[in-house]
Order: C-alpha cells, then structure tokens, then sequence
C-alpha cells in the first residue's frame, strides 16, 4: 500500500476524536506556545501543510491575514471546515492536496508551518523542499515536530510508535532537523523544545491501535518504568495511570535563497 494511503486510513481514524479534550494535540497552552514563538504578522498569508483538522490554523488565523490549511485526508478537512465555522474564522481555506507537490506557485506565502506531520512523511526533505519553494525568500518555515531521543534508543522508540499507528515513519533527532532543514534551504534561526506529558491509554485509544497490539506496546513501557529496559519514552505511573513524555520541537527557519 502507497504510504499516502496508510496516512489516510489511519488519519481517518482518528479525525473525529482530534479535539477531544485533554489531547496534547488540542492542548490550548501548546498552542499558545506554538503561536507565541511563529513570527506572525497581521499582513501575512500563512500555508499549513498537512494540517489535519486545523488546530494550529485555527490560532494562527487572528493574527495573520488569512491562512491556507492543505491535508490528504479527506475525514481530516471535514473536521477543519467544521471547525472553522464553529469558530467563526472566515480567513481560513481548507484545501485537499499532498505535501509533496504543493498546489501553489513560488515564493508565495509569507510563513509556511507544519504541525505533528514531518514523522509522518517517508522522506522528509521532499515536503520540505516543497514548503521552502512556496514560501516567499527571506521569510520564515516553521516545523512544529516529534522529537526522537538519544540515538541508541531512537530505533525501539520509533518501533513503538509504529507499533501505535503505521504511518509513524521516523521522528528525527534534534541534529537531525537541523541538518535536514539546511539541505533543504533554511538557515535555521532556533529550535525550541519542550517535554509533554501524554497519557498511554488515549494515545493508543486516539489512534484505533489493536488490543494485541496495545498490550505489546504497554509492556514494553512497563519494562522501562522498572528499569529493566529503555524504549526512549520515559514512562511513568501517575495516580495508577501509565503515562509517558514526548519531546516536541518548533524549529524555524528562513530561506535563504533570494534567487
């Protein structure tokens, strides 16, 4: 199965519980965070790529003029749309379309972001050329992402993730990112990090996974809670409840090439 397809059905899935609360993923002091540290403007136009049901769209839209939020996933945008009009955002487009072959012309936004989407993608750096390319010269990328841990544990950490939900490709490392984003012609000006707490049950539960596939995964994270072994997950029991971190990073870049 294209790779494409598995992040349809999976995020096909999940789409109808994305804002449930409680989630990390719709967890407004994360978005603020996120918002706080994007270099806004009220005149600009903003590109969100993979933007799933519109979180980060939703608070960039009253800072910036308007905002275009592209995704594959058709359950994904239906959400977006309802969103936005419950929200009363007139200044948000929610198109269908790949992140690997953005439907737009050069140089043409002034801020291109992505939230919870690199980890998602076989190779990175062709959506990241993508984002680079329609982002106006000078102006800023912003890569909202999983970070992977230390490298020897970086392996049975994305394991598990996959585990979790198959189209979880690879979270890069810190050095990683920024490798990656000078390949692809972004001078990078920060990536700032910060630990958040997620609770195993609805993590697996946002995601559909398997019960096999569930109990596999939790007794994995139990083994590291003993320190029997290290996954890169850092799990703990809180109040009885199996909980975890995951490091997320916003890492900004600007173009650099003025052509």
């Amino acid at each position: 199965m294209e790779h494409n397809e598995v992040i349809r059905r999976e995020f096909s899935k999940q789409a109808t519980g994305f804002g449930d609360k409680g989630l990390s993923l719709s967890r407004q002091d994360i978005l603020d965070w996120i918002v706080d540290t994007l270099p806004l403007h009220e005149n600009y136009r903003v590109l969100d790529v993979a933007a799933g049901t519109g979180h980060l769209s939703r608070a960039i839209a009253p800072h910036v003029t308007d905002v275009v939020a592209i995704d594959i996933t058709p359950g994904m945008l239906e959400e977006a749309r309802k969103e936005a009009a419950r929200c009363n955002l007139d200044n948000i487009s929610i198109e269908e379309g790949k992140a690997e072959y953005l439907p737009y012309e050069d140089d043409f936004f002034d801020l291109v972001v992505s939230r919870l989407a690199i980890h998602h993608f076989e190779k990175p750096s062709v959506q990241l050329s993508e984002m680079v390319r329609v982002c106006k010269p000078l102006q800023s990328v912003g890569v909202i992402d999983l970070l992977s841990p230390d490298e020897r544990v970086a392996d049975i950490y994305n394991h598990l993730e996959r585990l979790r939900d198959p189209s979880h490709t690879v979270a890069l490392s810190k050095k990683q990112m920024n490798r990656i984003m000078g390949e692809v012609g972004l001078a990078v000006d920060t990536i700032e990090t910060r630990d958040i707490k997620v609770d195993f049950l609805r993590w697996v539960q946002m995601a559909g996974t398997e019960p096999d596939t569930v109990e596999l995964i939790q007794t994995e994270l139990m083994q590291d809670v003993t320190k029997k072994k290290k996954t890169g997950m850092r799990p703990f029991i809180e109040k009885g409840t199996l909980k975890f971190y995951q490091v997320w990073s916003i890492a900004i870049g600007t173009k650099t090439d003025t052509r």
